[in-house]
C-alpha cells in the first residue's frame, strides 16, 4: 500500500494524503486543497495521527446537502491484481474507504450506496511503478491516435474536479477508474505464447440497471 492518510482531530480539522514515491503531500483543510513541500510536511506532521493505508486515491466526492457542501476523500483499501499490460498492472477494486473531510461520524450514512457500488467488483484501475499507467478508458485504436482520456469510460472524473479547482495535477495523485470487466490470459500455440487482453467497459453516460437501460439512446451511447 503506497498511500497513507493522516488526520488532525483538533479544529480546524485537517487531512494529509502521503504517497510513498513523493516527498510532497496533499493537505485538505476547510474545503481547500494544497500541496505541501517536504519541509512543510515534516513541520506539521507531529500534530497528525495515522488514519489508514491505501493502494490509491480516487479523488474527492462532493455532496450538496441543502446549503452545505460535504467532501469525502475516497481511497482504495482493497484490490486484486488481474494481470499486466506492458509495464502497467491492472487491479480490480474490492474495498474503498470514504474519509469525511469535516470529521462527522454521521456523514457515513450518506455514502453507503456509493461505497457499495465501488466495492461491487466491477471497477478497475491500472498502476505502474516506472512510467505513466495504461489508460483503461482507451481502446487499442484510440491509444494509437491520442493519449487523451475517453470521458465516456472515466467513471471517477467528477471526483477529480475538487483537486483541479486548486490547480493540483491529478495525474500525480489520483487514479482513473473504469467500470466493466477485464480478462488477461496467456495463450499458447505450439511453442509460441502471447497475451490476450479483453476489456468490457460500461459507459458512465449510459449507466443503469439492464431492465431499464438497454441498447442505445438518442446520443448514440450504449
Amino acid at each position: 500500500r503506497s498511500y497513507r492518510v493522516y488526520h488532525k482531530p483538533e479544529p480546524p480539522y485537517s487531512v494529509l494524503l502521503e504517497a510513498r514515491n513523493k516527498e510532497e503531500c496533499l493537505m485538505f483543510e476547510s474545503g481547500a486543497v494544497a500541496v505541501l513541500s517536504f519541509e512543510e510536511k515534516e513541520t506539521i506532521k507531529p500534530m497528525y495521527q495515522k488514519l489508514l493505508d491505501a493502494y490509491g486515491c480516487l479523488g474527492v466526492l462532493m455532496l450538496n446537502i441543502g446549503d452545505r457542501m460535504m467532501h469525502y476523500l475516497v481511497v482504495v483499501t482493497g484490490c486484486v491484481s488481474v494481470g499486466k499490460i506492458n509495464t502497467s498492472e491492472v487491479f480490480r477494486i474490492t474495498n474503498t474507504a470514504f474519509v469525511s473531510l469535516r470529521n462527522d461520524p454521521t456523514d457515513e450514512e450518506r455514502i453507503i450506496h456509493v461505497r457499495n457500488l465501488l466495492n461491487s467488483g466491477t471497477f478497475y484501475f491500472a498502476w505502474s511503478a516506472t512510467d505513466c499507467a495504461f489508460d483503461l478508458s482507451l481502446c487499442s485504436q484510440r491509444v494509437l491516435q491520442s493519449q487523451e482520456t475517453d470521458n465516456r469510460f472515466f467513471w471517477n472524473r467528477m471526483l477529480h474536479l475538487h483537486l483541479q479547482r486548486f490547480n493540483i495535477d491529478c495525474s500525480d495523485w489520483l487514479l482513473k477508474a473504469m467500470c466493466g470487466g477485464v480478462e488477461i490470459r496467456t495463450i499458447y500455440v505450439g511453442n509460441k505464447q502471447a497475451k490476450a487482453c479483453l476489456f468490457s467497459r460500461l459507459s458512465c453516460e449510459r449507466a443503469g440497471t439492464r431492465f431499464y437501460v438497454r441498447g442505445t439512446n438518442d446520443d448514440g451511447h450504449v
